[in-house]
């Protein structure tokens, strides 16, 4: 019988989200280069993702925190929690565009959340472009609030905002 993690919610869809380890760093990096293809050329500036490392995968899924969502063998989703400083912090939800609105990123949500409350920490953050509305009106439907608004280096204007949720 396969163990659920008490923080990796099932999903009628048969979609199984379990944690990731450091070896399964490409497939992350494929699911996240895959759900972010669609704003390559898009977005100012480009997402970091297309330039990110399977080497940093791999170091941030080390500490715990990665989660894999998989449908019929099929990787279809992922997340990263993580500890920094005194908070948590959920990095790269990627969904396949051939699953969204089922869900699953809510659920890879609740997985990195119940990830950042084991370690014991009060709130969680998330950073996300200004651009990308259907993401805030998720992180805002799950609590989170904007805390900040950040440039990236070259740009006058704000780029991201930053979002967070208390978990006490």
């Amino acid at each position: 019988m396969e163990r659920r993690f008490r923080y990796c919610p099932a999903m009628p869809e048969e979609i199984v989200i379990r944690p990731a380890v450091p070896a399964e760093a490409e497939v992350l990096l494929a699911v996240m280069r895959a759900a972010f293809a669609e704003y390559r050329g898009v977005l100012r500036p480009e997402s970091s993702v297309f330039v990110e490392t399977a080497a940093v995968i791999a170091a941030k899924l080390a500490g715990g925190g990665g989660f894999l969502a998989i449908e019929r063998a099929r990787p279809v989703g992922c997340i990263i929690a993580e500890r920094i400083d005194d908070h948590g912090y959920l990095g790269r939800l990627a969904v396949d565009p051939g699953v969204r609105r089922r869900g699953l990123a809510r659920r890879l949500m609740l997985a990195g959340e119940g990830y950042v409350r084991d370690l014991g920490l009060p709130s969680v953050q998330v950073q996300v472009r200004i651009a990308l509305t259907g993401n805030i009106a998720l992180f805002q439907s799950l609590g989170y609030r904007e805390t900040a608004r950040k440039c990236h280096p070259g740009f006058a204007e704000p780029t991201t905002l930053v979002m967070e949720k208390s978990l006490e």
